[in-house]
């Protein structure tokens, strides 16, 4: 089975005042390349919804050695290389107009039954799997297993309409752009390169209060959201 491709031009609504590519914008390309091929290939949302079951994103690592300009043209890779009946691992690997690699990402999938809102054993999709799955490996680290910190609020948000995708939860370029709103300015400026991993805990739903909490290293920013409840959400 071979990779699959799309190709992307980076659109005037998808650049900050930098004149590059946001990160939540980015990293929305990258997840839709991953709805795209699950829909052609047979296994996509509409091909759940019968059962109200539907995919949701459980860990992702991006890494980017640049963040792209206006206008940029991209060619993305993507490929399923492991499934089993807890989740699907969903690779990614991005090109420059003139073939050069300058991103990577992997996704971890699992299916989630809307009525409970509990995860579904997905060795019921095994069949649909077969023969879409590419012998190749991640092309970088998978996404980190990332523990609770012990940081101070900078934040508080409360789930809204715009805030929530068809899954009736917190999309996830909401999560990044609410992270990226608590920097300074001039931090965000500066981002042109990440390694961000992202671990999904629990689900935020409308009307929920959310705190965002931040601690900083020697060379890394970790952030956590929490309900109200002082659960961690991700």
């Amino acid at each position: 089975m071979e990779k699959s491709v799309f190709e992307y031009r980076v659109e005037p609504q998808y650049v900050d005042f930098t004149d590059r590519v946001s990160v939540s914008s980015i990293c929305d390309l990258i997840l839709h390349a991953a709805g795209e091929d699950a829909h052609k290939r047979g296994f996509g949302i509409d091909a759940l919804a019968d059962n109200n079951y539907g995919w949701v994103l459980s860990r992702l690592a991006v890494e980017l050695d640049y963040m792209p300009t206006e206008y940029s043209q991209f060619t993305l890779h993507t490929w399923i290389s492991d499934y089993n009946r807890l989740s699907s691992t969903r690779n990614f690997v991005l090109y420059d107009a003139s073939g050069e690699e300058f991103g990577r990402a992997v996704s971890q999938w699992c299916m989630l039954d809307f009525t409970t809102r509990r995860p579904v054993d997905m060795s019921i999709m095994a069949a649909a799997h077969e023969g879409h799955m590419v012998d190749a490996p991640s092309p970088c680290e998978r996404p980190r297993r990332l523990a609770a910190i012990d940081g101070e609020p900078i934040a508080q948000h409360k789930v809204v309409y715009s805030d929530i995708d068809f899954n009736r939860h917190m999309n996830t370029m909401r999560y990044i752009d609410i992270i990226f709103d608590s920097m300074p300015i001039e931090q965000v400026e500066k981002v042109n390169a990440l390694r961000m991993d992202i671990n999904f805990m629990r689900e935020a739903r409308y009307g929920d209060s959310l705190s965002l909490l931040a601690s900083q290293g020697e060379a890394s920013y970790a952030y956590e959201f929490r309900n109200a409840e002082g659960d961690a959400l991700c």
